[in-house]
């Protein structure tokens, strides 16, 4: 199954979500979910139909007598994220994962059937029924709506818990080297109730991204060192202990023009440019390693990045 699913993955990034073999069409998505054990990102692809402004998927996993492991890890943690094809391109989209159950079910899951028999073999041959989860885009809006009137907040929810990282001394965390720098990730989505992420930066002399722009807003909070960010053509410099806002949508860059090397904490609302670095950087084994990469390496990596960049809203700009 892994070899089948890495092929359909293969052919639906390819292809901007359409996928033919085995007849799905534009029908897939691309579930990226938390293990439930190991807590490690999967990546499966499911057949879908749109439901609103979601979809819902069923755990079928061709009759077998247990849910597949994609429903397992999304009754554990429901904050998931989707690859999704949308007007002939593909969509990275935070969403919430709901299983369907009373008077919702068999509606849902006829939907299934209609779209092919095979889910009534499916369910007899299983012995089970097979789960039909609702996958709901995060919207600010949605977040607002949970809020009651002025004078009080929503209950909180009891699953969550606090997350500690301790960078200096926990060399676990995944470090990527992104165009020379090192990037830890911090926090991610599934830490956040996929509101924001962290990623610290180690950037050494001459480091930095060329011109780009994205659809989120991006923090920086320089503790060691200084950097110059150039926004619309103009640079400042920002050294430790100063902030900068970057305005989503706004040509930018940033640039270790000293002789130090500079650290600082990169947040973005929402998250989805720490998934980014995750999908092409090369893994080092701590926080402050220098990534090594010949220049035919460096080449083939700058085109991942290009080519992955409108899957997280993301446009590398030309560098003049």
């Amino acid at each position: 199954m892994t070899e089948f699913n890495d092929r359909i993955i293969e052919e639906f990034r390819a292809r901007n979500g359409r996928v033919d073999s085995a007849g799905f069409g534009s029908n897939l998505i691309l579930l990226h979910t938390r293990g439930s054990r190991t807590g490690l990102e999967r990546v499966n692809p499911a057949l879908s139909l749109k439901d609103g402004d979601g979809w819902l998927v069923v755990a079928s996993a061709k009759g077998a007598a247990r849910d597949p492991a994609w429903a397992v890890n999304l009754r554990a943690h429901p904050q998931a994220t989707i690859e999704a094809p949308i007007d002939g391109e593909i969509h990275t989209i935070s969403v919430r994962a709901e299983e369907l159950a009373g008077e919702e079910y068999e509606p849902a899951f006829s939907r299934f059937v209609k779209r092919s028999a095979a889910f009534t073999t499916y369910r007899q041959r299983a012995g089970r029924r097979l789960p039909v989860i609702r996958l709901t885009p995060h919207t600010h809006t949605e977040r607002s709506a949970q809020l009651p009137a002025p004078g009080g907040i929503a209950a909180e929810d009891p699953q969550r818990d606090i997350t500690v990282r301790r960078p200096g001394t926990d060399e676990s965390l995944p470090h990527y080297g992104v165009v020379g720098d090192n990037y830890t990730m911090l926090l991610g989505r599934e830490d956040t109730d996929g509101r924001y992420a962290l990623i610290d930066m180690h950037v050494p002399p001459g480091g930095g991204p060329p011109p780009h722009r994205h659809d989120f807003e991006e923090m920086f909070f320089v503790l060691e060192g200084r950097i110059d960010v150039t926004f619309r053509g103009e640079t400042t410099t920002i050294s430790a202990g100063e902030v900068v806002n970057i305005p989503a949508r706004s040509p930018h860059f940033f640039h270790n023009s000293s002789q130090a090397d500079a650290r600082m904490l990169c947040m973005v609302s929402p998250p989805g440019l720490d998934e980014y670095f995750s999908q092409w950087g090369q893994p080092l084994p701590s926080r402050t390693s220098v990534p090594t990469l010949s220049p035919a390496e460096m080449e083939a990596t700058l085109d991942s990045a290009i080519q992955l960049g409108p899957r997280y809203a993301i446009e590398n700009l030309p560098t003049d």
